[in-house]
């Protein structure tokens, strides 16, 4: 049994609940079932707690497909800003421009070679992206077309928390390795149980590791706060922001609110 593939929304809330290829996101199907029970109702509550917010704004992703797997639940809290236009060019943004946008957002300042000596691309492969960054305003080339410099962050991300959540009914070992997988692209990192306590062999583990736990037996409560890492945590941070603004600009919600 398939889910209905969309991205549903409301004024503070998207649901991206399958693939969409409009905006290049793919997504698994979901598997239906007392877990998956236990993920909708964690995401109704996500939806009315943004509801009654002003100025927050939150994205929900189901199942995503991304180079590490496909996190049950990833939350965006994000904010808009105003621009005048949505440049074409970021539609054709891969996961190699990924690659090299998140390299030279974290290094301020380098030489085509070496990003090419330390991401193994070739120099046409690197110098053809960053040709293709520099239009979409992403990054600064130099007139040589030798060097390139980062732009401010926030002029193209416009993600302020990337929340990744693992729901498990059982086999907790498993949802804690894929919770400290999803710690390399998200700010904050959650397993999520269905029970009313935890035992402290899985409070120690997750503690150690940064990662927090949220407990969903009729009520939602967070009984650990995840370590929270600075954004952009790796390319994967900004593959989910160009998802959101590509969504976004299509749908007209491209101004402050």
């Amino acid at each position: 049994m398939n889910r209905k593939n969309d991205s549903i929304s409301n004024d503070n809330v998207i649901i991206f609940e399958g693939s969409n290829a409009t905006i290049g996101y793919t997504a698994r199907t979901v598997t239906l079932g007392k877990e998956f029970d236990m993920v909708e109702k964690y995401i109704t509550h996500i939806k009315e707690k943004y509801s009654k917010l002003k100025s927050k704004k939150a994205a929900i992703f189901i199942e995503p497909q991304i180079d590490t797997g496909y996190p049950d639940i990833v939350i965006i809290e994000y904010y808009t800003l105003q621009e005048k236009s949505w440049n074409m060019d970021r539609e054709s943004l891969n996961n190699t421009d990924y690659k090299i946008l998140f390299y030279v957002q974290l290094h301020k300042n380098l030489s085509i070679q070496e990003i090419c000596s330390t991401l193994g691309f070739s120099y046409e492969v690197t110098l053809n992206s960053l040709l293709k960054l520099d239009r979409c305003s992403l990054v600064h080339m130099s007139t040589s077309k030798n060097y390139v410099r980062n732009v401010v962050l926030n002029t193209y991300f416009r993600i302020s928390k990337i929340i990744a959540v693992e729901a498990k009914i059982d086999k907790w070992q498993e949802a804690i390795r894929q919770a400290n997988n999803n710690i390399w692209f998200s700010s904050e990192s959650y397993i999520m149980m269905n029970r009313g306590s935890c035992s402290e062999h899985i409070l120690e583990t997750c503690k150690q590791l940064g990662i927090g736990i949220i407990l969903v037996n009729g009520k939602n409560e967070t009984i650990l706060k995840s370590d929270k890492r600075k954004l952009p945590v790796s390319y994967a941070s900004l593959q989910f922001n160009e998802w959101l603004l590509r969504y976004l600009y299509r749908k007209g919600d491209n101004n402050d609110h």
